[in-house]
């Protein structure tokens, strides 16, 4: 925060006249000192499980339960209105496809109450994530949105605020377990919700035990001719040039990989293939764009044997890698 003491002194000061006159007009919507939520130790990043910025209606939705009106920012696009009436808002109902040990869900969103649809302060909506076997309820965990404000010093009525909590998955879960994580606002007015996103970290070793380096099968650096009317100057990550993909007409959809047999590519069953790349996605795309994928497959005489589209989180780090074992 750049402002002096002296004009933080001021806000402190306002806020307090107001608070007399009103229990909501207290809010300072310009100053907050959230804390830090604490990472459980030794779990890391594995991949973004769901990604909703509400910013497309889908064809079966409801255009009265999304708005623009009190947008996070210029850039952003639509939130979704959780109201009474529309008491659960779009999450994750999943089939849990084996047993999970040591992994965790991290879950944030954005949230955002209008102090004039509030009918009392504590009615701030509860964060719901379960498991459940057939008729019978596994473990179920609520969150209740005004508690995780308090711990983390922060506060959404007339302001957006990005929130977050870490959930560990219970062991023994079975396939065809159902996971459900979903937003839930039983009284208190609308409450606003963008960005939710749940990811999934593990304690446990993302890469195989005993592998060791053999040699790259193929490097691009976008450099060559023939790739000349997909690429651009103005985002290589090194080099001259990088490779542009799109599904706008005009555009070229694939980007140049590698193409070969096993033996020239050196690799037998029970080997490892590492794929990685640079990635860059404008922000001004991602409000609306699908998700784009690394694809590696296997053929034999025209026969598909194996396909995996590895998707790409829109929220591109620096670095993406995936390990991939050839069977």
């Amino acid at each position: 925060m750049k402002a002096s003491i002296i004009n933080v002194l001021v806000s402190i000061s306002i806020a307090l006249l107001w608070s007399c006159e009103s229990d909501y007009s207290a809010i300072n919507k310009n100053v907050t000192f959230p804390k830090a939520v604490v990472q459980p130790d030794g779990v890391r990043f594995d991949y973004v499980m769901y990604d909703n910025d509400y910013n497309g209606i889908p064809t079966d939705g409801d255009p009265k339960e999304y708005g623009n009106e009190d947008k996070r920012s210029e850039s952003s696009g639509l939130y979704f209105k959780l109201s009474n009436k529309r008491a659960f808002g779009p999450g994750i109902n999943a089939i849990v496809q084996s047993e999970k040990k040591g992994e965790w869900y991290h879950i944030s969103f954005a949230c955002m109450k209008p102090s004039k649809g509030m009918n009392k302060p504590a009615d701030k909506g509860i964060l719901v994530l379960s498991f459940e076997r057939g008729d019978s309820m596994l473990d179920y965990r609520t969150f209740p949105i005004a508690e995780l404000l308090e711990q983390q010093n922060k506060q959404y009525i007339d302001k957006w605020e990005t929130i977050s909590v870490w959930s560990k998955v219970p062991e023994g879960l079975q396939n065809g377990d159902l996971l459900k994580i979903y937003p839930w606002n039983p009284a208190g007015g609308d409450l606003y919700l963008d960005d939710f996103i749940v990811e999934t970290w593990t304690t446990e070793a993302l890469e195989p035990k005993g592998f060791v380096l053999s040699h790259a099968v193929t490097e691009q650096n976008y450099e060559t001719s023939d790739l000349a009317g997909q690429t651009t100057k103005e985002t290589a990550a090194r080099g001259l040039f990088s490779c542009v993909l799109s599904n706008q007409k005009g555009m070229a959809q694939y980007g140049k990989g590698y193409t070969g047999t096993l033996a020239e590519a050196k690799i037998q069953a029970g080997d490892y293939v590492k794929v990685s790349f640079a990635g860059l996605k404008k922000h001004h795309v991602r409000q609306v764009a699908n998700a784009a994928n690394m694809v590696i497959s296997l053929e034999r005489n025209g026969e598909q044997l194996f396909w995996e589209g590895l998707e790409v989180d829109p929220r591109l780090k620096k670095e993406i890698g995936k390990l991939m074992e050839n069977g």
